[in-house]
């Protein structure tokens, strides 16, 4: 059998599989190649929840007289309330549920624990370590929010 192509018989199943291999392999290798973590933007909006529901905390703490707590444990964090006996969890939103944080980003104190908590009372005073920094991390990526007891602002 001496059969020969025409030149315009086209492509075979199997040229048209090796072009779709590679093509995939190069997907692959692009998409591995990009830098992880979340978006800027996903982490800017992270950082504005954290000012609000901080902020929040102080407003009500003023208001109501209440002592609360925010603890952050890495990729998560929230509020407590003292009752006079005992941390409870507070029953109203913003603070009844804890926060987790998007995929990728993760919460660090200022001297980069990954575990920590302070006190928000009516008299606005920073708790005993003064102004906190938190850091909030996606890879290369940070933004820094900064809460002295009454306010909390992003660091330019």
């Amino acid at each position: 059998m001496d059969e020969t192509r025409h030149s315009d018989s086209g492509v075979t199943l199997i040229e048209t599989l090796i072009v779709l291999v590679l093509i995939a392999v190069a997907a692959g290798i692009v998409t591995l190649s990009l830098p992880g973590g979340a978006a800027p933007r996903a982490l800017a909006q992270e950082a504005d929840l954290l000012i609000a529901r901080l902020n929040l905390a102080a407003d009500r703490s003023v208001t109501s007289g209440d002592t609360l707590r925010f603890y952050w444990r890495d990729e998560t964090y929230g509020f407590d309330l003292w009752d006079g006996a005992a941390w409870v969890l507070p029953d109203t939103p913003p603070f009844d549920a804890g926060h987790a944080l998007e995929d990728g980003i993760t919460l660090r104190s200022g001297d980069g624990s990954q575990r920590g908590e302070m006190t928000i009372t009516a008299d606005l005073i920073p708790t005993t370590t003064g102004v906190q920094r938190l850091h909030l991390l996606s890879g290369t990526a940070q933004q820094e929010v900064i809460f002295d007891g009454a306010r909390a602002r992003v660091m330019p």
